[in-house]
Order: C-alpha cells, then structure tokens, then sequence
C-alpha cells in the first residue's frame, strides 16, 4: 500500500512538472517589452506548437499566430523562411525552428539590450 502511494505521488508530481517548475523558476514577463509582436507559423494539431503557445502565454509574450494550414499567405511567407517544420518562430527578423523557449528568450533579451542601447 504504501509503494503504491508513492508511485501515484510521484505520478501526480509528475504530471504537475511545470506547475512546480513555474514555482521554483517563474516565467519572465515580457509584457512591458516594447516590440513587433512574435510570429508563430504553427499547424493546429502541432503538439509543439501548443507547447509554444503555452509558454508564450506564461511568459507573457506577445504574438501573433499563423496556421499554414488554414491561410495561403501563411504557408507562403512560412515557405519564403525556408518551412522545415512547425512550429517556426519568428522574433525581431530571427528564426527559431521547433520548440525552443531558451532561444525565443535570448533573441527577446538581445532586442531588448538593442533597443535600450539605442534609447541612450
């Protein structure tokens, strides 16, 4: 009884990873970043897309989404930056292919050092 306890604890624990991750580590908040919003080329049965908008929505990213399988101009300007897959971000003219938050994040911190140069 008591292994069987500690399997389902750690079951739960596990299905709640980034509930608790988001305890230890909060998301950034982007929100007062002043920037053309993020573009997402996306399909809407894209298990990684849906990971990518859920950590937009954490980390309060701005962003603008394209499914390149309901709209011809988004599979053409998808196809324009070389496809290869989805999701495909799009952050201040950088591509980010597949999911990848921590270079979403470092293009994000690169504008704003960039923007905060140009501001001084």
């Amino acid at each position: 009884m008591g292994r069987l306890l500690i399997i389902l604890g750690l079951f739960i624990g596990l299905s709640q990873l980034n509930l608790v991750q988001d305890v230890v580590n909060p998301p950034r908040d982007f929100s007062t970043l002043k920037y053309e919003p993020v573009v997402l080329y996306s399909t809407s049965w894209c298990g990684y897309c849906a990971k990518t908008r859920r950590f937009f929505e954490r980390n309060k990213i701005n962003y603008v989404e394209y499914d390149i399988e309901k709209s011809a101009t988004a599979k053409r300007e998808y196809d324009n930056l070389g496809g290869g897959g989805v999701p495909l971000v799009l952050v201040d003219r950088q591509l980010v292919r597949g999911y990848n938050p921590s270079l979403v994040v470092q293009f994000l911190d690169e504008f704003a050092a960039k923007t905060k140069q140009q501001a001084s």
